[in-house]
């Protein structure tokens, strides 16, 4: 008890300045990240302020009267591996909580390295891999609070549209990507999902912006390849998105307002505190006042709102039950002016009307079976459905419906696992996947061309099992085996997935991984009006994954990534009747004409490069360089170019802080940050105009398919803010400035009838942000 007092007076007289700035608490519980067993012993520390703490019987730690700023926290215990938490944001608002897992070593292990990481969850997978936290979303540049828009500041990963966040992922089209929360998959968790689209008609996977808000989210992991054992039904990448349990001590409140939306958030105890807590956010758009500002938003009224809730009641030995929800609406409307000499584009005619709704409502269940054993269940159902009409204006200006779609989308999931430690650093998961997806879906063109009509259901299964293994002092194993079946098609697929990691020290590490992988059509596939009488469903298209990873831990803030991948698509659908250019992979929203077969392939190739220095005294950086080739064969087996084949992709993304603390209880600091992107041209089709013009409608030449390369997209973002700590609450102040050099960047040409010539299209330009955020 004396030195403990000895080293509390010496601390008051090495860090005075901390004692005046404002204070928060940090606190949190260490689990074992097999079992999620408490850790009780294990030290946690701040090593900026020589402050920290011991975790409990329960595996809680506290340390309280923590001076606001940023942080790394060390954690460590005997026998498992240290951790180095980074960029652990502390204000004087709100508590900060965190939830760690700690891996054990094997025992013959003469030291253990500390590893550098974003992530205070483990993740077993070596490589193709990152963390999205809250913290990267709020502080880097123009990405609307959505985690898939801070996505793209990482290697490989481009965006496909400014207005919408469709990834496009090592050359992968969007529909490649899998959309998952708590551990489950679900629909599309967009607003708008049919933003940024040229037929103007829903994607699978992208859209406006994320319905849940940022202020729900924990941190989420996102695959870009070679993907573990426990993900199925995916291509390209995974986004796996973690809500955070609400504070189950004290309540608390954010409200957060912009140009963008309006935020409210709150969270706090249930009942007593310490035990279950609620988080809860509403969010409605206030999108309009850009439009009203005379800034060019896509040219539509755009509207939404959204809520979503956590609500967690943690359980004895570990155990834990969560229920969560989120539901949104979205609409765009473009309202044609009643005067024809205004009407200078095809499109200035048209009423359009597009409104989508989106819910999902789940459960979780995680329950310890003794000292080794692990049990969790995730149960979840997400619907989404979207109307659109485009009705033309006669030169009476009476509206005539010409086009219509009417789509829903649902899908009942389930995801339970069992995982047994079976000795340091070695486990076993056996799990499950069971999802019932249901589509309806119809499509009208031109006043009576049916596109597609149709409804169906079919039942996924997904039985996994994964071992991981630590092979002596330098060698991690992960291995596993996937099979799925899916009964509208009656497709099956057995796909193995290996990784293996040598631990080489210094920080220094070197893995490979392999996956064979199988994914479901997009829905308008099945239910296309072109199929022959009596044609299967189309099944999966499948892919060989390859990746090659090098890492280098250049300082306990600093680090180093290189890896190079291949990816053989295969069974991919293509024209079965007729020999053309059409693939499956360069299929965002259309409507192939064509009956299909899977007999079509495709080629990704590349090397990825990212150098990052974690916000430590006061600055950060990432930079990220990629060059890849994206290949794909037709059923007229010509090898060409993909339609996402742009070759390189750059990212420059950095930033400054300035603290300064403006007297007793409070802290003010500036921020500057930016990101500068370079990314080659997505390959684009020649249009035949006098087809064009013969038939009022844009018509391509197939037969020379991707074979115009479009100019190379240009866009660099600030981010300028103003924060505050005070002794009570934290507030700040931002303006992100999107493509700030307001560069046209080409999102697609077209053949227009009004013009009768052909018109390039333009991402979005110049769009200032102004938001404000207080937390109390």
């Amino acid at each position: 008890m004396r030195l403990v007092a000895t080293l509390c007076l010496l601390s008051a007289f090495v860090f005075p300045l901390y004692s005046q700035a404002p204070q928060q608490t940090v606190r949190g519980v260490i689990v074992d990240a097999d079992t999620r067993q408490p850790l009780a012993g294990a030290t946690v520390s701040l090593p900026a302020t020589g402050m920290g703490a011991v975790s409990d019987t329960l595996g809680r730690f506290r340390i309280d009267a923590v001076p606001v700023g940023r942080y790394q926290v060390e954690v460590r215990y005997i026998g498992y591996e240290s951790l180095m938490l980074q960029e652990t944001l502390v204000e004087s608002g709100r508590e900060t909580v965190l939830q760690l897992e700690l891996q054990e070593s094997p025992s013959n292990l003469e030291a253990v390295e500390v590893s550098a990481s974003r992530s205070d969850i483990r993740v077993p997978h070596p490589l193709s891999v990152k963390a999205l936290t809250v913290e990267e979303t709020r502080r880097f540049p123009a990405t609307f609070f959505d985690p898939a828009r801070l996505a793209t500041a990482f290697a490989g990963v481009v965006n496909d549209n400014d207005q919408a966040n469709g990834l496009v992922i090592r050359g992968n089209s969007p529909n490649g990507l899998a959309w998952w929360l708590e551990g489950v998959e679900i629909v599309n968790p967009n607003h708008t999902p049919n933003a940024g689209t040229f037929s103007d008609r829903v994607t699978q996977n992208g859209g406006g912006v994320n319905i849940l808000s940022a202020q729900m989210l924990g941190t989420s992991h996102f695959y870009t390849g070679a993907f573990p054992a426990s993900y199925g039904n995916v291509l390209s990448g995974v986004l796996d998105m973690r809500l955070r349990p609400g504070n189950n001590e004290r309540h608390e409140r954010t409200l957060q307002a912009g140009l963008i939306g309006l935020d409210l958030a709150a969270e706090g105890p249930l009942a007593r505190p310490g035990r279950a807590s609620y988080l809860a956010n509403y969010r409605y758009s206030t999108v309009g006042l850009i439009t009203q500002l005379g800034i060019d938003f896509g040219d539509e009224q755009i509207n939404f709102q959204d809520f979503s809730f956590h609500l967690s009641f943690p359980g004895k030995k570990g155990g834990s039950l969560t229920f969560f929800g989120l539901g949104g609406l979205s609409e765009n409307l473009f309202r044609a002016e009643r005067d024809s000499s205004l009407w200078e584009f095809a499109k200035d005619r048209y009423d359009i009307i597009f409104r989508s709704r989106m819910g999902a409502l789940g459960a979780t269940f995680t329950q310890p079976l003794g000292k080794r054993c692990l049990w969790r269940t995730v149960v979840a159902v997400s619907a989404l459905h979207s109307t659109r009409t485009g009705s033309r204006l006669d030169d009476s200006y009476t509206a005539l419906l010409r086009e219509k779609d009417e789509r829903e989308q649902s899908l009942a999931s389930l995801h339970s696992w069992v995982q047994y430690k079976l000795g340091a650093g070695s486990s076993l998961r056996l799990g499950l996947l069971a999802s019932r997806h249901a589509y309806s879906l119809f499509s009208l063109d031109n006043s009576a061309d049916t596109l597609v009509a149709g409804a169906g259901n079919g039942l996924l299964w997904q039985p996994y099992a994964n071992w991981s293994a630590r092979l002596g002092a330098h060698l991690r194993l992960n291995a596993g085996l996937h099979w799925m079946y899916f009964g509208l098609s009656e497709s099956s697929a057995l796909e193995p997935r290996l990784s293996l990691a040598w631990l080489m020290g210094n920080g220094q590490q070197l893995s490979l991984a392999y996956g064979l992988h199988s994914q479901l059509q997009a829905p308008q596939l099945y239910f296309a009006t072109n199929k022959a009488g009596g044609e299967k469903e189309p099944g999966f298209t499948r892919a060989h994954h390859l990746v090659l990873g090098y890492r280098n831990e250049l300082s306990t803030a600093g680090l180093m990534e290189v890896e190079a991948f291949y990816q053989y698509l295969f069974d991919v659908p293509v024209a079965a009747t007729a020999a053309n250019s059409f693939s499956a992979l360069n299929l965002l929203e259309g409507l192939p004409p064509w009956a299909l077969a899977n007999e079509g392939s495709g080629e990704n190739y590349g090397v990825e490069l990212s150098l990052q220095q974690y916000l430590t005294r006061g600055y950060f950086f990432l930079f990220t360089g990629t060059y890849y080739e994206s290949t794909y064969k037709g059923s007229d087996g010509v090898k060409r170019d993909t339609r996402y084949n742009g070759n390189y992709i750059a990212n420059i993304t950095a930033g400054k802080e300035w603290e300064r603390q403006k007297g007793k209880g409070r802290v003010g600091t500036w921020g500057l940050n930016g990101r500068v992107a370079f990314v080659g041209g997505f390959r684009d089709t020649p249009i035949d105009l006098d087809a064009s013009a013969a038939a009022g409608h844009t018509v391509f030449r197939d037969d020379e398919a991707f074979t115009i390369r479009q100019k190379g997209y240009f866009r660099a973002d600030l981010r300028v803010y103003r924060a505050w700590n005070r002794s009570k609450f934290n507030s700040i102040l931002a303006l992100d400035v999107q493509n700030l050099a307001n560069t046209q960047n080409l999102a697609f040409r077209y053949y227009d009838a009004q013009q009768r010539q052909v018109v390039e299209k333009y991402q979005l330009g110049l769009i200032p942000i102004l938001t404000y955020r207080i937390e109390f």
